[in-house]
């Protein structure tokens, strides 16, 4: 039986936390951050969890887990 394919770009950008909730990046952190106020900074490096409806997606793409 072959393997299931995976999507490697949500491997890359998201990861599982303890309780079971999937933790991604906020965007619009990476690239000018001098410019962005310090409200917008600090906003931005809070992580970000995904909802139910995004959930289910997730596992689907990710059939065997995330880190």
């Amino acid at each position: 039986m072959p393997k299931m394919k995976t999507k490697s770009y949500l491997k890359k950008r998201a990861s599982m936390t303890a309780s079971g909730k999937i933790r991604v990046a906020r965007n619009s952190h990476h690239k000018c951050l001098l410019h962005k106020s310090k409200r917008a900074n600090k906003a931005g490096a809070k992580p970000q969890y995904l909802n139910e409806n995004m959930m289910g997606q997730a596992k689907i793409l990710a059939p065997y887990g995330l880190k």
